[in-house]
Parts: structure tokens; sequence; C-alpha cells
């Protein structure tokens, strides 16, 4: 993202000196992704599928909890091999517990890939309505204010993000009605 702010700075010293000086606009990606049904309903239903699997993290959690205590009960009974062969039992719960979250929340799981998937194509009807909001107001730059580029300072009456949501609900409801 630092090219990205880089490239603005360049383009600000060389562009005025032709003819047109640049129109730089900005958007909050977060707040557009917050007020689209769309992503809305994306996000709920991710809400769901994770839950299920943080219930199921949490039995498994549970389980060897009650697992651990079960033989802190009878550890001082056992034989030496039953110990280890408890203690392995044990840690092959630990694993499986480690397993499904790094499977299901670590980086590059199947949270991750399920987020992307689904927020993908709402992300570049976004990039698509930014576009066309753009081109018709006249801007040659639209930076995220969301995103790693610094924006100190923006001028509202440069911001596109409702004019960027009108137009995204306006796409969804003239796609609805063809």
């Amino acid at each position: 993202m630092k090219n990205v702010a880089v490239l603005a700075g360049l383009l600000l010293c060389v562009l005025p000196a032709s003819a047109q000086s640049p129109r730089l606009a900005y958007v909050d990606s977060e707040k557009i992704l917050t007020d689209l049904p769309e992503a809305q309903q994306v996000q709920k239903e991710l809400e769901t599928t994770v839950k299920g699997w943080q219930e199921e993290l949490q039995r498994l959690s549970d389980e060897f909890q009650k697992a651990v205590e079960e033989y802190q009960k009878k550890e001082a009974v056992l034989s030496a091999s039953a110990r280890e062969t408890q203690q392995k039992a044990l840690a092959d719960m630990r694993q499986k517990a480690q397993d499904y979250q790094m499977k299901k929340f670590g980086q590059g799981g199947e949270m991750q890939e399920l987020r992307e998937k689904r927020f993908s194509p709402i992300r570049e009807k976004i990039l698509k309505a930014i576009e066309t909001v753009a081109k018709d107001e006249g801007f040659n730059f639209v930076f995220d204010r969301a995103s790693d580029v610094v924006l100190l300072y923006a001028d509202t009456k440069f911001d596109l993000t409702y004019k960027v949501l009108d137009e995204l609900k306006r796409g969804s409801a003239s796609a609805k009605s063809k």
C-alpha cells in the first residue's frame, strides 16, 4: 500500500504541470461493507458457520478437560504403563483439538478461505461501483480510507462512499428487476 501512496504523490507532482489537475476522492470500504445488505447477509452466514465450529472446538476442549480431571483422580492408583497410556491418550486429545482449531481458524484455514470465497464477488461488485461513480463524477483517483493508505485529512465533499453504496443498491435493484 505504500506503493499506492508513493504513486499518488508522484502523480500529484507530475500531473499539475499538465493542463488538467487530477481529481482525488475517497471511500470508506468498511462503511460500504457494513451498510451493504449483501455483505450483511454473507457476514451473518459466516457467523453462523463459525459459531458451529466454535461450539465443536469448545466440545473438544471440554472433553479434554474432563479426561484430564478423570486422569488426575486415578493417577495415583494407576500402574506406570497405564499412566503412560492415558497420558498418550490425553496428548492425542489435545492435539486433535489443536489441529481442529488450526484447520478451521488458523492462517489459511477454512474460515479465511470461506470468507475470501464469499466476499470476493462482493468486493468485485464494489470496485465496479467505485469505478462507475468515479467516472461519472470525474475523479481520477479514489482512495480507501479504511486501508493502509494514510489519509490524514479529507474534505467530506470528496467522499464517494454513499454514492458507491447508492450505485450498488440501485445496481442490485435494477439487476433484480431484469
